[in-house]
């Protein structure tokens, strides 16, 4: 049955920004907008009702490029909100897989839009606790799930294949990997996304775009990584 309420536009801003868009609802989330020191990429401007920032690094924290001036931001959030409609729930998580005493803490979010389930992993440097897996679980199976594939700063090829299937989303968006769009002498050592998609052994789908429209009721059964083109 058609419902205009699970369909999403999606589009990968690069590293680990994403903006979530329904055309029906008319609000616009951005997750960890980047500041420019991150690399040559771009970000519109005041495009986002609700922007969304893991942590307070300088390539997840730019909310002050895309917010609107009225505008709703939330920094490295934990616990429930419900904003303009949308229900927001930040997991605490850590940046490395010594509880934070290298790297400190990451918000994890799940957003419930519409009929929409999403979630953001931000810079997980983890496998998720059974804790974890139970919060982000809050609004049912993720339809989308943003995951870091890099490593380095993050999981990286091997860790990010065990979330997803802790997750077991509907499908799995790979970011925060080699670009060389990105900041050489910052990220330059990250895994590329073919590294990752070499271990995966699921269904994967590739586009040409940095842009998608989907409709979350018609999504694959089974995990499916979507890997967009770099923007």
């Amino acid at each position: 049955m058609f419902s205009p309420v699970a369909i999403f536009e999606i589009t990968w801003h690069g590293h680990s920004c994403f903006s979530i868009y329904n055309r029906v609802l008319g609000k616009k989330i951005y997750i960890d907008p980047f500041g420019p020191n991150t690399g040559k990429l771009t970000l519109p401007r005041n495009d986002a009702d609700l922007v969304l920032c893991t942590h307070d690094h300088f390539d997840h924290n730019n909310a002050e490029a895309v917010i609107k001036w009225n505008g709703v931001k939330f920094v490295g959030l934990i616990g429930d909100r419900n904003v303009m409609d949308i229900k927001i729930r930040g997991v605490e998580a850590y940046h490395d897989e010594s509880k934070g005493k290298a790297r400190g803490k990451t918000s994890l979010y799940v957003i419930g839009y519409g009929e929409g389930v999403f979630v953001h992993l931000g810079d997980l440097g983890h496998i998720l606790t059974d804790d974890e897996i139970s919060r982000l679980n809050v609004f049912g199976r993720p339809h989308v799930l943003f995951v870091p594939v890099g490593g380095k700063y993050t999981i990286g090829p091997e860790e990010a294949v065990t979330v997803i299937r802790q997750l077991n989303p509907r499908i799995a968006i790979p970011m925060h990997y080699y670009s060389e769009k990105l900041n050489s002498a910052v990220f330059g050592k990250l895994y590329h996304v073919d590294d990752f998609l070499r271990i995966w052994d699921g269904p994967t789908e590739n586009f040409d775009t940095n842009i998608i429209n989907i409709d979350v009721n018609t999504l694959p059964k089974e995990t499916t990584i979507y890997v967009l083109r770099y923007p």
